[in-house]
C-alpha cells in the first residue's frame, strides 16, 4: 500500500512541477539585467551585444525559449551556465551536498534541543521551566541568523580560535576537520531552527494532553512515562513532522544568509552569485530543483504520518 501510495504522490506532483517550471522560466526572465552586458561588459558595442545574445538564444520569443529550456530539462539537460560554461546540473551537483550537509545537521541538532525542550515545558505547563523554555524559543525565533553568525565567528574563530574563521572542509577528506568547519554554521541555523520547533511541540503535546483519551489513560493509573510516550508524544509528533517537512524543504534553498556569512559553497551562494550575475540557467536549474526537493520532501512527511500513527490510512482518512 505504501508504494502504491507513494506512486499516486509522485504522479499527481506532475502537474505541480510542470507549473513550477513555467513560474520558475518566467520569474527569472524578468530579472533585470542583460547576460550578454555581463559577459562582454558595459563598453560593448551594440552588434557584439546582438551576437552574443543570438549565440545564447536571448533573441528568440519567450514561449519558444522555454519549450527548448524544457524539452532539456526532460531529459535531464539544465543547461550551461553563461559565464562558466560548465553544465549547470555538474555545479548543483557539486553545490548540493555542501547544503544538505549543512540543513542536516541543522536539523539534528535543531531536534535534539527541541525535543525535550518542548515536551518538558509542556509537562511543566506556567511554571518557571515553561518560562524559561518559551524564553529560549522566542530567542531562537528573534535572533537574526546574520547576527549570531557573526557574534560566534568572533567569539570561537577569532578570539578563542577553536575552529575555522570560514570555508568548507567535506566530512569524506577530513572527518574531524569537517565537524570543526560546519560547527559555527549549524550551531547558527540550529538555534535559528529550534524556537519555531519548540513552540510548536509544546502546544501539541499541550493540546493532547487535554484529550479524554489520555485523561483517561492518566485516570486509570498507567504510568506517566508509558502515557506520555504512548499516547502524548507520538500524537504530538504528528503536526510537529510537518513543522520539519517544511523548515527542510525551505533550507534546501534558504540557507544563504549562513551560507554566505561562513562562506559555504552551497546552493543559497550559487544562487545569489547566478542572480548577480544573470546566469538564468544556473538560477532557473536552481529553483527547479529545489521546488522537486521541496515536493518530496512534502510526500515523505505524508508517508510518515501512517508511521507514527497507523490509524491514518494513506490515501486519505483515518480508519475507525
Amino acid at each position: 500500500m505504501m508504494s502504491t501510495y507513494l506512486l499516486k504522490r509522485l504522479a499527481a506532483a506532475i502537474p505541480v512541477l510542470f507549473l513550477i517550471t513555467l513560474v520558475v522560466f518566467i520569474v527569472v526572465y524578468f530579472i533585470p539585467g542583460d547576460p550578454a552586458m555581463v559577459i562582454l561588459g558595459h563598453d560593448a558595442n551594440a552588434q557584439a551585444l546582438a551576437a552574443v545574445r543570438h549565440s545564447l538564444g536571448l533573441d528568440r520569443p519567450l514561449h519558444e525559449r522555454y519549450l527548448i529550456w524544457l524539452s532539456h530539462v526532460l531529459r535531464g539537460d539544465l543547461g550551461l551556465s553563461i559565464l562558466s560554461r560548465k553544465p549547470v546540473l555538474l555545479m548543483i551537483a557539486q553545490a548540493l551536498p555542501v547544503t544538505l550537509h549543512l540543513v542536516l545537521l541543522s536539523m539534528l541538532l535543531a531536534v535534539l534541543i527541541s525535543v525535550p525542550c518542548g515536551t518538558i515545558a509542556a509537562l511543566k505547563h506556567n511554571t518557571w521551566v515553561d518560562l524559561l523554555v518559551s524564553s529560549w524559543s522566542l530567542f531562537g525565533l528573534s535572533v537574526p541568523g546574520f547576527w549570531l553568525g557573526m557574534v560566534l565567528i568572533y567569539i570561537f574563530s577569532a578570539q578563542l580560535k577553536w575552529v575555522p574563521l570560514q570555508g568548507y572542509i567535506s566530512p569524506f577528506s577530513d572527518f574531524w576537520g569537517s565537524l570543526r568547519s560546519m560547527a559555527l554554521p549549524v550551531v547558527t541555523l540550529g538555534v535559528f531552527l529550534s524556537g519555531p520547533q519548540t513552540r510548536y511541540l509544546r502546544a501539541s503535546m499541550l493540546d493532547v494532553l487535554a484529550q479524554e483519551h489520555v485523561v483517561v489513560a492518566r485516570a486509570k493509573g498507567l504510568r506517566a512515562r508509558s502515557v506520555i510516550a504512548r499516547h502524548v508524544l507520538r500524537n504530538a509528533l504528528i503536526p510537529f513532522v510537518t513543522v520539519l517537512g517544511i523548515q527542510f524543504g525551505y533550507l534546501l534553498g534558504g540557507a544563504v544568509v549562513i551560507e554566505e556569512i561562513f562562506a559555504l559553497p552551497g546552493l543559497g551562494r550559487l544562487a545569489v552569485n547566478g542572480i548577480e550575475s544573470r546566469d538564468y540557467p544556473v538560477v532557473q536549474g536552481i529553483v527547479l530543483v529545489v521546488a522537486t526537493g521541496f515536493v518530496l520532501v512534502n510526500i515523505l512527511v505524508d508517508a510518515l504520518y501512517s508511521v507514527l500513527d497507523p490509524r491514518i490510512r494513506l490515501g486519505g482518512g483515518s480508519s475507525h
